[in-house]
């Protein structure tokens, strides 16, 4: 699940610094968000 989330971080990244499409951009935050609070909560988790 950690996976996942640090993908999520690197697609808001990637979304964030990309100059071809606007709603890439508009939503990169949003995935960055998600991705963070995702891997805060799943860090959580026991192994």
């Amino acid at each position: 699940m950690e996976n996942i989330a640090t993908g999520l971080i690197g697609l808001g990244f990637l979304m964030l610094f990309q100059p071809f499409l606007l709603i890439f951009y508009t939503w990169s935050l949003v995935t960055l968000l998600a991705g963070t609070l995702m891997f805060i909560i799943v860090s959580k988790f026991p192994e």
